[in-house]
């Protein structure tokens, strides 16, 4: 076997190109503009979420504690992008060295190691608030379709991540190409991946929509409850340019320029699930810091025996705010409408009508 030149570029650069190791051109000032901004809107809303939880609510689920666990796990991925990044990973292929390539790819595979970790407990921790908003009291087909994705997303990206792991036998061999082992194709798990965090990104955008169109109230404020979810639509859009990328990194060779891309992309995305998750509790924060929700505080501290047995813990008014109709008991601030045999007095001010939990959250939102 010929002897490698650790000094030569990884890639021969294209005709008029010479390979430039001291001051090539570089993605680095993409890559840091992108980490700042991702992860401090990130920081700032899962910030904001639990403290509602934590100083508010007094109370975590399990979807609460996946939040987190994403949030790190981003930190975690953004960091060691950053780290690769600058050491020449955002430049081109032909301007990297292979004994710098070498170091490149070994953590590379860790960043796609660290992918699923994170991408899954973001996508649980949306489908389990959904789960817990839209099924309050029954099993209906909602229920069944966001456990369906649930146990779907966790076997996907659960393959995932051991496709990563296992991509090269030895492992070796993902990162020294003189090593002789069986491998799969990065890219075209990474493509997959692009494929499935799509689909995921799209089921947790239609799922609520679907859950919010079936509650009776106006189109008007069906439209400014799926607002509160809507901003999973930047996912979307973000994971279609992501696809867009990886079907071009099928075709080109120069693997380090494109691949970080995608990245950007990637940190973005995950990002924006965590961001979606923390949106129903923003509106609750900014209640209690314009100061309404403190004035009402003690009366949600000290439930009378009515509003105990009522009180329902997985309602949309726990994650958006207080109710805003008093005389409306809080029985009837489900998610599921209500037959029309229930007395007339049961449903407040407003009249023999069915009421939805959702719509009480509206009200309160735009008070």
């Amino acid at each position: 076997m010929a002897e490698v030149n650790l000094d030569g570029p990884a890639m021969t650069p294209p005709a008029g190109k010479m390979p430039n190791y001291t001051n090539p051109p570089t993605l680095m000032p993409a890559v840091i503009a992108t980490a700042v901004v991702v992860l401090t809107l990130m920081t700032v809303c899962v910030a904001a979420r639990a403290f509602v939880k934590i100083v508010i609510l007094r109370k975590h689920y399990v979807e609460d504690w996946l939040c987190y666990w994403a949030w790190a796990g981003v930190v975690t991925y953004t960091g060691i992008f950053i780290y690769i990044a600058d050491y020449g990973f955002a430049r081109h292929q032909y301007d990297v060295s292979v004994a710098m390539f070498r170091h490149i790819m070994y953590y590379c595979n860790i960043l796609y190691c660290v992918y699923s970790p994170t991408t899954l407990p973001a996508k649980l921790s949306v489908l389990f608030q959904i789960k817990r908003i839209f099924t309050t009291r029954e099993k209906n087909i909602v229920y069944w379709v966001v456990w369906l994705s649930i146990i779907a997303n966790i076997i996907v990206y659960t393959g995932l991540f051991f496709s990563y792991v296992f991509s090269c036998w030895p492992r070796e061999a993902i990162w020294n190409s003189s090593v002789q082992g069986e491998c799969i194709s990065s890219v075209s798990s990474n493509f997959a991946a692009g494929i499935l965090n799509f689909i995921s990104d799209l089921e947790a955008l239609l799922l609520p929509a679907w859950g919010i169109w079936h509650l009776n109230m106006p189109v008007q404020r069906k439209l400014a409850v799926f607002a509160v979810f809507g901003v999973g639509s930047i996912a979307c859009a973000i994971g279609m340019i992501g696809i867009y990328f990886r079907v071009i990194l099928l075709k080109t060779p120069d693997f380090t320029w494109l691949c970080t891309k995608a990245a950007i992309l990637v940190i973005s995305e995950m990002s924006t699930v965590v961001i979606v998750g923390c949106f129903p509790s923003l509106p609750r924060f900014y209640h209690y810091v314009r100061g309404s929700e403190r004035t009402k505080q003690q009366s949600y501290d000290t439930p009378n025996s009515d509003e105990r047995d009522h009180q329902k813990p997985g309602t949309f008014a726990k994650y958006i705010g207080p109710g805003v109709i008093s005389s409306i008991s809080n029985e009837h601030l489900e998610l599921h409408s209500y037959t029309s045999e229930e007395p007339a007095h049961s449903m407040g001010e407003d009249g023999i009508r069915k009421t939805t939990h959702v719509e009480q959250s509206v009200l309160k939102g735009s008070a």
